[in-house]
């Protein structure tokens, strides 16, 4: 840039603020459009970053919810299907599973009896 390109670009910010100064001589007008587009600026970043909080915990989605059931009642083919795949998931495996677990826990056989001494043998 060369000076007269200086000067002119100086003389045009002058001339503005003087009507500006004319115009508004308290400052009312800047003060309120600068206070209106921080407080939108702060707006948008709360959407902003509320959203991304919910996309990095997995609480957004766009799929549409599920419906719910009315009155906490399934019907009766959904109940069907709950029995034929708790029938199918809970078989004699699971029961024996169960049963072997208890039989440990209640015949204090779940822990082994520790000396909690660490004893270290060097090799030589």
């Amino acid at each position: 840039m060369n000076i007269f390109t200086i000067l002119q670009v100086s003389e045009n910010v002058v001339r503005k603020s003087a009507d500006m100064a004319v115009r508004d001589p308290h400052g009312v007008t800047i003060t309120l459009v600068s206070v209106a587009v921080v407080f939108l600026a702060l707006v948008v970043l709360y959407f902003a970053y509320t959203m991304i909080g919910k996309a990095v915990n997995g609480k957004f989605s766009l799929k549409k919810p599920a419906k719910k059931m009315k009155s906490g009642v399934p019907s009766e083919e959904e109940a069907a299907a709950i029995a034929m795949a708790l029938e199918q998931e809970l078989n004699g495996e699971t029961y024996a599973a169960i049963g072997m677990a208890l039989h440990q826990y209640f015949n204090d056989t779940v822990h082994d009896s520790e000396s909690y001494i660490i004893t270290i043998k060097r090799r030589k």
